[in-house]
């Protein structure tokens, strides 16, 4: 229960009062809020800082408290953005122990539940890419884009939407032009999955997830968080294993804004024990989103995942961060 008046704001208190707590979510001093509260309260709720005590109500500056409220978040649950913008964001992505870094940018078109994914050119370690298989893969991965994607009210895809197309630009533009310059046979084997693949996106959707791209700006994140937090499992693929590690993990909402008007999703967990596979060590995974205030789109994601293979920690770096938007 709140009930206000001109100069202040009386809440309740719910058992032992933690005043340090309260004082620093009011951005006050415990001295400040035990001198207000002391002016403005009755005899019996005098309040001192040595003897913390049981008291029904404490009484807020209402400017404090307006400005607090602003901050907070109003809802534990989080919507899929219902709007339509364009934005770019640059992603970072760092594999160890083989040391390996890719970058680029990639553009996002939002309507709604429909989201078109245009992306520009991969850099190795700061270099375009110049081996055989890397040529080959980043020619084919054009055929991929403009991607189109319906998505779920959770934020996971749903489909792809526009799977003739992508098939038609492979077959009538990409293709031919990848089996004329490249002949060799593992060359040969690796056109012929990827036609598979290309051929119709949608039954190989678990091949898109692999991405850790596709699998973290698509995370089903757009969910009710029942006091502020939600456990699950997560499930990673790592390239250089060829397996998926699972995670337990926490979902945590920060109940305020950043500074810059940003909602904060932490999720925090650990590697899953694997019967098979008893470790010493686990993996840990550690991810930060940032969502716009109003809209609930995605601002950043940084973060860090990881797993032990014979004692040799397998460790993915992330970073998505908004550049612009439209």
């Amino acid at each position: 229960m709140v009930s206000a008046d001109k100069e202040y704001v009386k809440i309740r208190i719910d058992g032992i009062l933690d005043l340090e707590e309260i004082s620093r979510g009011y951005e006050m001093t415990s001295e400040e809020l035990i001198e207000f509260h002391n002016k403005h309260c009755a005899l019996h709720e005098l309040l001192t800082l040595t003897l913390p005590k049981y008291v029904e109500y404490l009484y807020i500056p209402e400017k404090a408290f307006k400005k607090q409220e602003s901050n907070q978040l109003k809802s534990t649950k989080l919507d899929l953005p219902n709007t339509e913008s364009t934005k770019v964001y640059g992603v970072i992505m760092k594999f160890f122990p083989k040391e390996l870094q890719l970058h680029y940018k990639i553009k996002i078109k939002r309507k709604q539940n429909r989201v078109e994914l245009s992306k520009e050119k991969t850099f190795v370690n700061n270099q375009e890419v110049d081996k055989i298989v890397e040529q080959i893969f980043e020619k084919a991965e054009q055929a991929l884009y403009p991607l189109k994607v319906i998505i779920k009210d959770n934020g996971n895809i749903l489909r792809i939407d526009n799977v003739e197309e992508i098939a038609l630009r492979w077959r009538s533009e990409h293709l031919p032009k990848i089996r004329e310059y490249y002949v060799s046979e593992v060359a040969n084997e690796m056109i012929r999955r990827l036609d598979i693949a290309l051929g119709d996106v949608n039954k190989k959707l678990d091949l898109l997830f692999r991405n850790i791209f596709y699998k973290l700006f698509f995370l089903d994140v757009y969910l009710s968080y029942e006091q502020f937090s939600k456990e699950g499992i997560f499930d990673i693929y790592f390239s250089g294993l060829g397996r998926e590690v699972y995670y337990k993990a926490e979902r945590i909402i920060n109940k305020q804004y950043t500074s810059g008007n940003k909602i904060v999703l932490e999720i925090k967990g650990q590697e899953q024990e694997d019967p098979l596979n008893i470790k010493s060590t686990k993996g840990q995974i550690e991810l930060l989103y940032k969502l716009h205030k109003e809209t609930r789109e995605i601002f950043s994601i940084n973060g860090i995942i990881s797993t032990f293979e014979k004692a040799i920690e397998h460790r993915i770096e992330f970073q998505l961060y908004e550049l612009n938007s439209q």
